[in-house]
């Protein structure tokens, strides 16, 4: 919008430039012309000199102010392109945010996934917790028979042996 803008600007700028030189060149014409024929019909036209003297003092002044106009065209013009940068900036600032706000519903996606598998992972961990403490005791009542058995078979030894000893006390 403010590049369209700037172009309308100078364009303008441009063609009241020229046209400001081409009346500037043809106030210079008038002036030499002027001269000639001031010189050569001095005494006989003096109400079309003064005629002219204001054609040509209204000219200039307009060709003073149309210079004014003209800076005033490029500090404008100044300002124009500054804020142009500015906002184009911006722009390109509005521009990587919409981006970054189309990516949103997808991240969203992506995200929900993950949280589901971290809450089947959850499940699964729950599981397998469960079942090694399962195993734990398992292993445990394992390791408690194993010793029940290591017992009993020390018992039924002893027993042996007491066996043995009261039939050697009974046999003496």
């Amino acid at each position: 919008m403010f590049e369209n803008f700037r172009e309308k600007l100078q364009t303008v700028q441009q063609d009241f430039t020229s046209g400001i030189k081409t009346l500037s060149d043809k106030s210079k014409e008038a002036k030499v012309k002027k001269k000639q024929r001031r010189d050569e019909h001095l005494p006989q036209y003096s109400a079309g000199v003064e005629l002219l003297s204001r054609y040509e003092d209204t000219w200039v002044t307009l060709h003073k102010r149309s210079k004014e106009c003209a800076k005033a065209g490029e500090i404008v013009d100044g300002d124009v392109v500054m804020l142009c940068a500015h906002w184009e900036k911006r722009r390109g600032a509005v521009l990587e945010l919409q981006e970054q706000l189309q990516q949103i519903p997808a991240f969203l996606s992506n995200l929900q996934t993950i949280t589901s598998r971290i809450a089947h992972l959850e499940a699964d961990f729950e599981e397998m917790e469960t079942r090694i403490i399962y195993v734990e005791d398992m292993c445990a009542q394992c390791e408690h028979q194993r010793y029940k058995d290591f017992q009993i078979l020390q018992l039924e030894n002893y027993k042996i042996k007491k066996r043995k000893e009261l039939e050697a006390f009974k046999g003496f």
